[in-house]
């Protein structure tokens, strides 16, 4: 069996002014060929998951490139383009296959469209023709199109929020593949996508409605004829007609038993709709919550600027509230700002320093802030993740440097990234587990590696374009009505 293999990712956040271009996929991920096998062979990603399940199925990859970039704003269209065609012409090159795997996101919006991987699909398939089947991976937030369900023959959603079963999914992805290219699974599919666009926060999957819905998905998984269900929670910043929540079901060649599970799963959510939404703390009153605590580390979770929902990453009000509250014995991880970054570097771990950090941006994270302090050190932002998520896959943060204002250390980074892992804190040589308060830019991944060393967690309802509090937006393409921006 000769599969090919590939990834583009990337989820829009349409109200970001950052635009994401080349320099943005370099910074996070773009390599090509043979390489691809090698970095991702073993990691806890998806792309992991199917180089593992195809080299122990005795499967070739014929891997082409994989791009991916942390959450902004739209994609530019000669990126899109350049990887877009990359991908069709290689699978073009490959002369015969048997199958074609691919590791998307589902809410990627490029410059001039609002769907990413249709396109992608449909050129996929236009090359390999309708007897060769594609196997999708896709994010547990994908804004799923119709025509992604059509180009494709199985999508393979992520069934947990944190992403921790990323591998699991790549590898049922090979698998499934498998068993349609020997024509042991014939997929009939239903698919699903009722009005409802649930905020980032009230998606989690430990608890709550999701966790409702996937306790039912996995025991319908458990039936005879079926092949797999994805329950896509959707990604809401991204302003398209087809944003929200979706349910897909693939059967063996039973339409009825898919439409019937499908329908069930879309009643269940719809049911209960109003446990998505979700209120966190004021910024004052989470920080004194924070210092009242009598263990540590305290986690203060910045949800509403999580670079993995598109916000900037460069908000201050956390930050100026922990200076203002005269808390000692905290870390903000991290504040994305390499202007102060690099002049850190410049004066040297060691030097006093002066100047601005955070909030230069746009308006919606808070304002500058004009700070006085030591520079403690100074990294080359070099990690490894230890996971759950992304589990051995390195993590890059430019360089990286701490600087301490009255016993806060702020990790000011070069490259935007969510902080979802102690090792970046770690490789800026604090220990967290020895600080009182841990002020983190994360809406959820977070809790995969922090919720085991946290005494408490308090999430802060700051400024930010990752907000849950989608009444602070203006939408204008999604469908309507649709709950919760209407009352349905």
């Amino acid at each position: 069996m000769r599969f090919f293999v590939a990834m583009f990712s990337h989820e829009t956040n349409t109200f970001s002014t950052l635009r994401t271009g080349r320099p943005q996929f370099e910074a996070h991920d773009l390599r090509y060929g043979g390489e691809i096998l090698e970095v991702y062979r073993g990691t806890g990603t998806c792309l992991g998951g199917m180089v593992d399940a195809a080299t122990a199925r005795g499967v070739a990859l014929l891997p082409s490139v994989a791009a991916s970039a942390s959450p902004a704003g739209p994609v530019t269209k000669d990126v899109y383009e350049e990887v877009t065609e990359r991908i069709v012409a290689d699978v073009r090159r490959a002369g015969r296959l048997d199958g074609v795997l691919l590791d998307l996101h589902g809410a990627m919006v490029p410059e001039g469209a609002e769907d990413g991987e249709g396109p992608l699909l449909a050129a996929v398939r236009d090359v390999v023709g309708p007897g060769v089947p594609i196997g999708v991976t896709l994010d547990f937030h994908a804004n799923v199109s119709d025509e992604m369900v059509a180009r494709a023959t199985l999508l393979h959603g992520y069934k947990t929020y944190p992403h921790v079963d990323m591998a699991e999914r790549g590898r049922e992805a090979a698998e499934r593949l498998l068993e349609v290219a020997a024509g042991r699974l014939r997929p009939t599919v239903a698919f699903r996508r009722p009005p409802l666009l649930p905020p980032i926060a009230g998606q989690l999957t430990a608890r709550g409605p999701m966790r409702r819905l996937h306790d039912l998905a996995a025991r319908m998984e458990r039936e005879p004829g079926v092949a797999t269900i994805s329950i896509f929670a959707g990604f809401p910043l991204a302003d398209i007609r087809d944003a929200g929540l979706s349910v897909y079901v693939a059967t063996h060649d039973d339409q009825a038993l898919a439409d019937r599970l499908a329908d069930e799963l879309v009643a269940t959510a719809w049911e209960h709709r109003r446990e998505f939404l979700h209120t966190a703390v004021p910024v004052r009153e989470a920080v004194a919550r924070a210092l009242a605590a009598d263990g540590r580390p305290v986690v203060l979770a910045d949800i509403a600027d999580n670079v993995g929902g598109g916000a900037s990453g460069d908000g201050t009000e956390v930050l100026r509230e922990l200076l203002r509250a005269g808390a000692r014995e905290a870390t903000v991880a991290c504040i994305w700002d390499p202007a102060a970054a690099a002049e850190c570097a410049r004066a040297g771990a060691g030097a006093t320093v002066t100047l601005d950090v955070g909030g230069k941006v746009d308006d919606r994270h808070g304002a500058p802030l004009r700070l006085t302090g030591r520079v403690r050190a100074v990294t080359d932002g070099r990690f490894v993740f230890r996971g759950p998520m992304n589990r051995g896959l390195e993590g890059r943060l430019g360089t990286t440097a701490v600087l301490e204002v009255e016993g806060v250390k702020v990790i000011l980074i070069s490259l935007r990234r969510q902080t979802l892992d102690p090792e970046i804190v770690r490789a800026a040589g604090i220990d967290p587990l020895g600080e009182k308060i841990l002020a983190v830019k994360s809406t959820v991944h977070y809790r995969a590696a922090f919720e085991p060393i946290a005494h408490a967690i308090i999430e802060v309802d700051g400024p930010g374009l990752s907000s849950s509090n989608l009444a602070r937006f203006a939408f204008s393409r999604v469908r309507r009505p649709i709950f919760p921006l209407d009352d349905l």
